[in-house]
């Protein structure tokens, strides 16, 4: 029987809590309710105004119910990103999405993505203050390297179509560093720096051609040591210079532009000079080569510890000449195999 008492007594109460809420409710819209035989206890009435002030705080608080009264806040909080769970980045772009592009492919890059040569930086060596390697008949390289360059740049411009500059067009000291900032801010898409070479315990007449990399050869070690220096460039700008070299890019091209530029070199100066030695394309940690961004050689077009070649270095026609075969490895490099530019030697 206890069970059921329990249920009678359970419908008691609600019935009184019902009543109570009616009586309320009357009292709040201004009318007052007939007379009526229920009389609510004075303990309901406090047991309903626990209960009321129970509920509304517990739906006050809203994080304590598991419930769908408010979906619009559920909705909000659910597209939210989460402080240590950040929403991914649709548009976000990892480099090891493009790994493919560097491994694998016998073809270059730049014949891959359809990539043209529009503007042309010669970079004639030193300058100003840094006269570079001297000859024994005082001739400097300075000199040599920026009338080379100038007649280099007027050749190039005959063929139309490309926009040549220079690091410099005059006598003054540039570092690296700007020769560099030059390139960049005019969007160079190659880059030939001229030089001299000097061998004071071999006098004999070479040429050779770099791009950037490392290197093991004592003398190509030195000769980066003196053409770095002055550089301009601190330890953390060379730290983020090298983190560029991952660029497949440019080291394909470097390497093709100056085995073209050597080639063209070489051949035709052999072909005055028999005594002349082909050094070949080499690998050095030029910086001004590193900070360039797009395909770098650094030519060293001529030897001036050979006195011969001393003297043919102070006659304009050699110095036409030496122009004349860049140019040419210049113009090989663009036509990319398609059609080798033959040069006639000047022998005015």
């Amino acid at each position: 029987m206890l069970p059921i008492n329990s249920k009678r007594r359970e419908i008691k109460v609600r019935e009184s809590i019902l009543r109570g809420v009616y009586e309320n409710n009357l009292k709040i819209i201004g009318k007052q309710s007939a007379e009526s035989p229920w009389r609510i206890p004075l303990f309901l009435k406090k047991m309903f105004l626990f209960l009321s002030v129970g509920l509304l705080t517990i739906l006050g608080q809203g994080s304590y119910l598991n419930l769908t009264l408010f979906p619009e806040t559920q909705m909000t909080a659910s597209i939210m990103p989460q402080k240590n769970h950040p929403m991914p980045d649709e548009n976000s772009i990892s480099s090891s999405d493009y790994k493919e592009f560097f491994s694998g492919y016998s073809v270059p890059l730049s014949r891959m993505f359809g990539l043209g040569v529009k503007t042309i930086m010669i970079d004639a060596g030193h300058g100003g203050d840094d006269p570079g390697t001297i000859g024994k008949m005082g001739t400097k390289e300075k000199e040599i390297t920026l009338d080379i360059a100038k007649k280099l740049k007027e050749r190039l411009k005959k063929h139309g179509g490309y926009n040549i500059i220079m690091t410099r067009e005059d006598d003054i000291t540039i570092p690296l560093n700007k020769r560099v900032e030059s390139a960049q801010a005019s969007k160079a898409d190659i880059f030939i720096s001229i030089h001299l070479n000097y061998l004071p315990s071999k006098p004999i007449n070479i040429i050779e051609t770099y791009y950037f990399g490392p290197s093991s050869d004592v003398k190509t070690l030195k000769l980066a040591q003196q053409e770095n220096a002055g550089s301009q460039y601190g330890l953390s700008d060379f730290k983020d210079m090298i983190e560029k070299m991952g660029k497949t890019l440019k080291l394909q091209e470097s390497k093709e532009l100056a085995s073209l530029i050597q080639k063209n070199l070489f051949i035709n100066s052999r072909k005055k000079n028999g005594n002349i030695h082909n050094f070949g394309i080499k690998r050095a940690p030029f910086v001004v080569l590193l900070g360039v961004d797009v395909p770098a050689v650094l030519a060293e077009v001529s030897c001036l510890s050979n006195r011969q070649e001393e003297i043919e270095l102070n006659t304009k026609s050699h110095r036409e000449n030496i122009a004349r075969y860049i140019e040419a490895g210049i113009l090989d490099y663009l036509n990319k195999g398609e059609a080798n530019y033959e040069t006639k030697r000047n022998t005015e």
